[in-house]
């Protein structure tokens, strides 16, 4: 019996060892689609399996996370390329640690959606239309690349500036607005209530989505980064091979509406992989002419020195 006790006391205090020489990260969240792989990560256990400690931080708005980064009270986040190039002329020691979400064809990740009224509408009838969505942000970058996607002037439509999501939602479906830029799920939620969608940003080839970390896990070599990137590939992996199975992980994290929980798909997200500088370059030169950056920031400052 005292050596069963002696045993279990080794055991213990290994246990005890090897969280206390975990690498810690706070990780800041949003509710969406996007983090599904952060979450399969600490599900299965695999930050741990990887000598992290990794906590999950959920945040109800990006002005919150942001916040969160700025001040030191999380070691990395989730986020859109224009909101972390926001973040990185603002002086924060962070780099883009890989690409969450690119956009693929058959996965729409935006799109614009089209009111009750107006659910019938081609392009040619929505010309003057509303479009409800929100300014100087990753959704406006969105807009005029959609625009010219689909072939007509900035200015088709008429932009009419709405923050908050849910409360877009509702003007779009109660035909306060004629159009809304939205996210999926809330795409495919606006289309069952009986709207339409003209336009999906599926076919763009961008990546619109990143993981950053603070600078210090790429310090040593990148050792923090590379355990982060190990499991964090691993998720995407057992994503892809059973799907199926995180479902109900999926809708309880990312906030998917009950009328589409049997049916929404389970997303293939990339490979950990980070942007090039073509397209880094594109998200600021928008930027730039914005007046929303002054000067292009380096990739050197704003990339993982060592990839992923």
């Amino acid at each position: 019996m005292k050596k069963l006790f002696l045993a279990l006391a080794l055991i213990l205090a290994m246990a005890t060892a090897a969280r206390a020489d975990a690498v810690s990260i706070r990780f800041g969240i949003l509710p969406v689609i996007d983090t599904l792989p952060l979450q399969v990560a600490e599900k299965d256990g695999l930050f741990a399996e990887n000598g992290l400690d990794v906590t999950l931080v959920n945040f109800m708005s990006a002005l919150e996370r942001d916040t969160a980064m700025q001040t030191g009270q999380i070691d990395g986040y989730f986020g859109d390329l224009v909101a972390t190039y926001l973040l990185l002329n603002q002086g924060v020691p962070m780099h883009i640690a890989l690409t969450s979400w690119r956009t693929t064809p058959g996965y729409p990740m935006f799109g614009i959606a089209l009111a009750p009224a107006n659910r019938d509408r081609d392009l040619g009838g929505m010309r003057g239309g509303s479009l409800a969505l929100s300014k100087s942000t990753v959704m406006e970058f969105l807009a005029d690349k959609l625009e010219r996607s689909l072939g007509v002037d900035q200015g088709y439509f008429a932009r009419t500036e709405v923050k908050k999501m849910p409360i877009r939602l509702q003007m779009l479906l109660t035909d306060q607005v004629d159009s809304a830029l939205l996210p999926e799920p809330l795409l495919s939620l606006a289309r069952l209530k009986g709207g339409g969608v003209l336009a999906t940003a599926e076919n763009l080839d961008l990546p619109l989505t990143v993981l950053c970390l603070h600078k210090r896990y790429f310090e040593n070599d990148g050792e923090g980064y590379r355990r982060f990137v190990k499991a964090y590939a691993e998720a995407v992996k057992r994503l892809r091979e059973a799907p199926e199975k995180y479902r109900a992980l999926m809708a309880e994290t990312c906030r998917i509406p009950k009328p589409l929980i049997s049916e929404f798909p389970v997303y293939p997200f990339p490979a950990p992989a980070l942007p090039t500088s073509a397209e880094l370059e594109d998200v600021q030169a928008w930027m730039v002419s914005k007046g929303l950056l002054k000067a292009r920031i380096s990739d050197a400052q704003a990339l993982s020195p060592v990839k992923p």
